[in-house]
């Protein structure tokens, strides 16, 4: 039963749908009347859903969509979960963030028709993140609210430049952020905090 429940956990921690299980025979057999799941089992298989990715963009918003690099992007990493958007890490977090996910695709060749990249395909697709990764702040201006926009942003990413998004933008960059750390089980901002925050950006972006 663990081989089953770290293989079922593998696919979730990639976001894989896995089909519908097929109906039970008639042979008096209930989903009730299985073992019930251990404490590590029933531990593992939180963590793999606190570990699903966050909401993505569908293909057409990713930066310079048409290339060849959003397609590999689009046509690989959309096999198993969301689109995620190059501007989640820093461009010195893509190269690892990359290969922990080849190592699971590799893992998953032949899997639900899970196709895996040519070495090609991951060249370009890390050279696409990279160049549209989050822009990470050098010199953060002072002003109302930069402390708390440290404090807050920096538990889950670096920080990104303020000038990254105009102004009016980024109230719905930070609200988009909030509903990532409550899925990530993240403690969030409170509306103060948050108010800080979007005062701050909206104030520094213009800079």
């Amino acid at each position: 039963m663990r081989a089953h429940l770290i293989a079922a956990a593998s696919l979730v921690l990639i976001g894989c749908a896995k089909p519908e299980p097929a109906p039970l025979a008639s042979t008096g057999t209930t989903a009730g009347s299985s073992a019930p799941l251990s404490a590590m089992d029933s531990r593992l298989l939180a963590a793999a859903t606190i570990l699903l990715p966050p909401e993505g963009l569908v293909p057409d918003s990713l930066p310079d969509h048409t290339s060849r690099g959003a397609a590999v992007l689009t046509g690989y990493c959309s096999q198993c979960h969301a689109l995620p958007s190059p501007a989640m890490h820093a461009a010195q977090d893509w190269p690892s963030t990359a290969r922990r996910m080849w190592v699971r695709i590799d893992m998953l060749h032949g899997m639900l028709g899970v196709r895996v990249p040519t070495a090609g395909d991951r060249v370009a697709m890390l050279n696409y993140l990279i160049a549209n990764s989050l822009k990470v702040a050098e010199n953060l201006p002072a002003g109302p609210g930069r402390d708390v926009f440290q404090a807050m942003c920096s538990r889950c990413h670096l920080l990104p430049d303020p000038r990254q998004h105009s102004g009016p933008d980024w109230a719905a960059v930070i609200m988009r952020m909030e509903r990532n750390m409550e899925r990530m089980k993240v403690s969030g901002v409170s509306n103060a905090q948050a108010q800080q925050i979007i005062g701050y950006l909206e104030s520094a972006s213009r800079r």
